[in-house]
């Protein structure tokens, strides 16, 4: 089961997330350079640092280079080839999603199966496997609220889109690492030094900048307007306000679920099988199940990039849910926010699109507020004096 109903789990939230995810610690003994045996002092070499903190720091990095091949690959996915004259339409979106989701829940399939069977665990393997998964029914049913609000942060942001401009959208949404921070506070008791805020504030407006540089310089380009008697901007901006919080709020949540997991496998066979589900509602909402998935099929329009950004978000869905797990959904935002940087510059490499000089304000803003919230992460924490009463 999920051992989050005890004051233990909820303390042991608090102390993983002081930890700052970049920093390399070391054990320090007391006296660090020399240490006694048989009352002689003699020399001690430096600790070395612990490997875990640098498999976080890959992981982090890693996270940014995935998260933007992913939004790159998405858009090479969506090119019709030169000279291609088939009206058919192109690849579900959706489609792309679910198989994704129904991946996800293979790979943790196919690894706590070896877990199990392979290692000799267990006598009986299959009902192992089966109370892994299913033996808490509260648990497993906690991972369908993730996978629910994601799904209706998705109609959210597809009908915000409908009604901002593109711009106006961008700077909305970028709200999310505030409400992430709230959530934080509220669902795991966490709390925040005011440089902390500052860095949320400078990301925000860092992605935002590096955001509307490529589309200001579109704009001019291509003199681009947009109207449309059917938009209605005080509905995409609730939309999109709401999207902000079902982002953060399904963050935290997740976060929360997986700090005290035995497993990332199993949790992300739970949260694959209500996603793929989630995925199939969509594409009914959405009109792909309509429009591509009956008349074309499930796979139709699917190419090598297809199957390929499939693969990223598969890989990407468990280098979230180790994020999550080391560490918080607030530095899962910060590496989105890095993202952003490398998407502009992969969008000017491989595409040709034009970015104007408010990207190299945007981008300093987000590398400044991710210095300033790994700096205050790596302050150490204050310790209450002897006979201050602090508990």
């Amino acid at each position: 089961g999920f051992p989050y109903n005890n004051k233990m789990s909820t303390d042991k939230v608090k102390d993983e997330e002081a930890e700052p995810f970049l920093q390399v610690t070391t054990t320090t003994p007391e006296n660090p350079d020399t240490t006694t045996s048989n009352n002689t002092m003699m020399p001690r070499k430096p600790p070395k640092p612990e490997p875990t903190n640098f498999w976080n720091t890959v992981a982090f990095v890693t996270l940014t280079v995935q998260t933007a091949a992913t939004v790159l690959t998405m858009r090479y996915s969506r090119l019709k080839p030169e000279g291609e004259t088939d009206d058919s339409p192109q690849f579900a979106t959706t489609s792309a999603v679910a198989l994704a989701e129904f991946g996800k829940m293979w790979v943790g399939i196919i690894v706590l199966s070896y877990e199990i069977y392979i290692t000799k665990s267990s006598h009986d393997p299959f009902t192992t496997f089966s109370n892994q998964l299913f033996g808490d029914l509260k648990t497993l049913l906690k991972m369908a609220v993730p996978a629910c609000t994601y799904s209706v942060q998705n109609n959210l942001l597809f009908m915000a889109l409908h009604h901002l401009d593109s711009s106006l959208y961008q700077i909305t949404y970028q709200l999310k690492i505030f409400t992430a921070a709230l959530f934080a506070i509220f669902l795991l008791n966490r709390s925040y030094t005011r440089y902390q805020w500052l860095s949320f504030g400078l990301l925000a407006i860092g992605a935002s900048l590096a955001n509307l540089s490529m589309q200001q310089a579109a704009s001019k380009k291509h003199d681009i307007t947009e109207e449309d008697d059917t938009r209605n901007q005080y509905i995409g901006i609730t939309c999109v306000l709401l999207a902000t919080c079902t982002s953060g709020f399904a963050g935290v949540f997740m976060e929360k679920q997986l700090k005290g997991a035995a497993s990332l496998y199993v949790k992300n066979i739970q949260l694959g099988m209500f996603g793929f589900l989630m995925c199939i509602v969509n594409s009914v909402i959405t009109g792909d199940m309509k429009e591509v998935i009956i008349p074309y099929g499930f796979l139709h329009g699917f190419t090598t990039s297809t199957w390929i950004v499939v693969a990223l978000n598969i890989f990407g869905g468990y280098l979230v849910a180790f994020v999550l797990k080391r560490a918080s959904n607030i530095v899962k935002s910060f590496a989105a926010g890095l993202a952003v940087i490398l998407i502009v510059l992969g969008s000017y490499v491989f595409f040709g699109t034009e970015f104007n000089s408010i990207f190299y304000v945007g981008a300093a803003l987000v590398l400044l507020g991710n210095a300033i919230y790994q700096r205050e992460g790596m302050k150490p924490k204050p310790t209450p004096k002897p006979g201050s009463g602090g508990v």
